[in-house]
């Protein structure tokens, strides 16, 4: 009998949580409307963009691993702002290391594409004669200082992995902020 009227109990709550009103509404904004102060660690802010720049050398496939542990992809510019703001800061630690991208031509090769959107790489980024996929086995994109004379921070294809001289840092890309708001009505 008593597990009887606690059936019929839970079933009443569950039909009054049907028609109860909604107290609160929940918005979504992208971006920080408000300019909330917030810790992004261990990802820097660069104009509107969050990227992390990994420091040790892997192949492409770990650094596309690393950064999904993070929470984020590989970076993909869909700008030629958004790799000038990203070269300059680069550029700005007086270092001449060379950073995996999303770009690549794994799924056709000739035909580049950021991994995180499959959108072309349009940027118009390339270091001179590139990208050349020698000897048929290169097929993830850098950037960098690609050649010893070169004096600008360029896109460059590489071996994805399996090739010592391509164990390059990363850099990764956090996705695009937002904002929830929670608005309760008393």
């Amino acid at each position: 009998m008593l597990k009887k009227i606690v059936e019929l109990i839970l079933f009443l709550a569950y039909l009054s949580l049907g028609w109860a009103n909604v107290k609160y509404t929940t918005i979504v904004t992208p971006g920080n409307p408000n300019n909330v102060s917030i810790n992004s660690s261990p990802f820097t802010k660069i104009n509107d963009g969050y990227y992390y720049f990994g420091q040790d050398k892997v192949n492409w496939y770990t650094g596309y691993e690393n950064c999904r542990k993070l929470g984020s992809e590989l970076v993909t510019f869909e700008t030629n702002e958004e790799f000038d703001a990203v070269a300059a800061y680069l550029k700005s630690k007086g270092e001449r290391t060379e950073y995996w991208t999303s770009g690549n031509d794994l799924g056709k090769t000739g035909t580049h594409n950021w991994f995180t959107n499959a959108q072309p790489i349009t940027i118009k980024r390339w270091a001179p004669n590139q990208p050349d996929n020698a000897g048929g086995r290169e097929h993830c994109i850098h950037l960098g200082y690609i050649y010893g004379y070169s004096t600008d921070i360029q896109l460059n294809d590489r071996p994805c992995n399996n090739d010592n001289n391509s164990l390059f840092k990363y850099v990764c890309e956090a996705p695009a902020q937002e904002t929830i708001s929670i608005v309760v009505w008393k």
